[in-house]
């Protein structure tokens, strides 16, 4: 569960941070280029260097179409795992109502108290420490489900509707290590930094080219860094369930615990 530096960082920071790298590649490949100019004044080299451009530029794409593809499919997983999870929950729960007292309360408090903890926000998530207690919050919580589980089982004989109610809770419990999964499972940074090294290279290269030409155009340069560093940090966004433009809303999970206390406290108001 290891949260690596990048991924701590605000998406506009890391907008920020790869626009100034980017401004970076293209003055030093401009400066060098203007100086090799100078030198050799051959101007079959900016030819040579046209085909090194357009392999970067070729490479430049693959990896964008691939880290982009990468971390929009785990933000739709991460999406599909709290929805799931919030259905599997409201089941349980709503199953929990078939068992006896006093076993029925038990197990249906002890849901809404899980379901509580599967709730969270940027705060829970900002940094390793906070995410690892707010797993372990987590499944302390849920270490009281089985338990009332067995509880349900021991006042009523095993039959459908008990089975029923084991395989939810089963269910629900599955799901807190799918859903970690998923919210751990990251674009790897070594595919990241190969992205940024690529970005920069042809950047620096496509500015070496405009220093042989002896004149760089910096407002198109600019542009494309700008939109280059954008890209890179919504594919990060992608990386941040939580915080950033593109955040995965809690509202279902939210939903079902408000159902679940909704229905805890009619039952309280009931009449013995």
């Amino acid at each position: 569960m290891d949260l690596t530096a990048i991924h701590l960082l605000h998406p506009l920071a890391v907008a920020l941070l790869m626009l100034v790298l980017m401004a970076g590649a293209i003055e030093l490949g401009y400066r060098v280029g203007l100086r090799t100019r100078r030198r050799s004044g051959d101007p079959e080299a900016i030819a040579k260097r046209d085909v090194t451009l357009g392999a970067l530029l070729a490479l430049l794409g693959l990896l964008l179409a691939f880290t982009y593809s990468f971390s929009l499919s785990r933000a739709d997983l991460r999406k599909e795992a709290l929805l799931t999870e919030a259905n599997a929950l409201g089941t349980a729960f709503l199953r929990a109502d078939l068992a006896s007292e006093p076993a029925r309360t038990v197990l249906r408090q002890a849901l809404y108290e899980y379901a509580r903890t599967r709730v969270v926000d940027d705060t829970d998530v900002s940094a390793t420490q906070t995410f690892a207690a707010t797993v372990e919050r987590s499944e302390e919580k849920q270490r009281a489900l089985w338990p009332a589980v067995k509880a349900v089982l021991a006042d009523d004989p095993p039959g459908p509707l008990a089975n029923a109610l084991v395989q939810a809770v089963t269910e629900v419990l599955d799901l807190h290590a799918t859903r970690v999964a998923r919210f751990t499972d990251r674009l790897p940074m070594v595919v990241f930094w190969l992205l940024v090294l690529v970005t920069a290279a042809a950047l620096a290269v496509a500015a070496h080219n405009a220093g042989l030409a002896g004149h760089i155009s910096r407002t198109r340069m600019g542009a494309f860094a700008v939109v280059l560093s954008a890209l890179i940090a919504v594919i990060i966004d992608f990386d941040q369930p939580q915080r950033g433009a593109i955040v995965i809303s809690q509202a279902p999970l939210a939903r079902t615990v408000t159902a679940m206390a909704d229905e805890l406290a009619a039952a309280d108001m009931r009449p013995d």
